[in-house]
């Protein structure tokens, strides 16, 4: 049996066409005969499905592959395994193992279960490690500046123990948040940084398996939602809620005192970015997309999300939506400095 393992890096590609090397396996049995890597540069599918026969693939392993695509290769005689994610030694060893199959790297993991640490190589281990940071390293902590270090080790791959020592042994992520790492990783690996952010959300929800989105957006971008809203529906269930659903007025007696004195614009309403996140909490989301909600607004909604959240579209009112454009306009870098002044 040979296996054709599509990889970025080290890791297997999101998409089976993206990718930079593909890695021939040789099986007998639980043996390992045959490993050889050839080096890619980006195969449309049809040079793809060339390089496999040519090379005698039975099985393509591999991230994302349209239907059309896997049902040609069957014509082909090959047989697929997507959907997958790890390292190519992962694969090897689910090989070796007869663990390797579909959603491999994603069906593993529990999201309800325990708490488990990482090892210094950065896998996960089995025990649970508890260590509380002691005094030392608070101080440590508190006086951590990586603007100005120096050396910079970790720019060529080295752990930083100057400030916060062994982190394998003090991170205790849950299962849940080490498959969001995974899939994060797949799509940072990409080196010419191809996909837009709206495209590597879609991405990270497809690998992550999500099904049911929120988009808590504001009235002000309620266009760039509806377009948003559109495409997403094209692969999963998405549930728009709008800034000012529940919001308070004036004579909302939750309302603060300082809060009834102001005009608010949208017929006195103001917004409601926690009750955005309670509906959302009750549809069951699995992410929740913040389009446009203001500063502050923000905070409060994830801090009441019961799904993980994050932002896409970010409102600025001066600079076109595009907030890094004032550290790069001496005008607005000023004008910040003034406003506290």
């Amino acid at each position: 049996m040979k296996y054709g393992i599509t990889l970025l890096g080290n890791r297997i590609s999101p998409r089976c066409t993206y990718a930079d090397s593909i890695l021939f396996v040789s099986q007998r049995g639980n043996e390992i005969n045959a490993k050889k890597g050839m080096p890619v540069n980006n195969l449309n599918f049809n040079e793809l499905c060339e390089v496999l026969v040519q090379n005698r693939v039975d099985i393509l392993v591999c991230g994302g592959i349209t239907g059309d695509s896997k049902e040609f290769l069957r014509t082909r005689n090959l047989a697929i395994i997507d959907n997958v994610t790890g390292t190519a030694d992962n694969i090897i060893q689910a090989i070796k193992s007869g663990k390797l199959r579909q959603d491999y790297g994603f069906t593993e993991i529990d999201p309800k279960s325990d708490i488990i640490s990482l090892n210094n190589q950065g896998y996960a281990d089995d025990s649970i490690h508890s260590n509380t940071p002691e005094n030392s390293e608070n101080e440590k902590d508190e006086s951590i500046d990586c603007l100005k270090c120096n050396d910079r080790v970790c720019l060529d791959g080295k752990v930083c123990e100057k400030s916060i020592g062994d982190i394998g042994n003090q991170l205790a992520p849950t299962k849940e948040l080490l498959h969001m790492l995974d899939a994060a990783t797949d799509i940072a690996c990409e080196k010419e940084r191809t996909l837009c952010r709206l495209s590597e959300l879609i991405y990270f929800c497809l690998e992550m398996q999500y099904k049911r989105l929120g988009v808590a957006y504001c009235v002000d971008l309620e266009e760039p939602t509806e377009i948003l809203v559109r495409l997403l529906r094209r692969f999963f269930t998405v549930y728009p809620v709008c800034c000012q659903v529940g919001g308070f007025t004036k004579t909302n007696p939750l309302q603060s005192e300082s809060q009834k004195d102001k005009k608010f614009n949208n017929k006195d309403t103001c917004c409601n970015p926690w009750g955005q996140a309670q509906i959302l909490n009750r549809l069951g989301t699995d992410l929740n997309v913040m389009v446009g909600l203001c500063m502050g607004a923000d905070c409060v909604f994830m801090q009441g999300s019961s799904a993980p959240a994050t932002g896409l579209f970010i409102k600025d009112k001066s600079l076109a939506n595009n907030p890094i454009g004032a550290i790069y306009s001496e005008y607005y870098l000023r004008e910040a400095v003034q406003a506290h002044s």
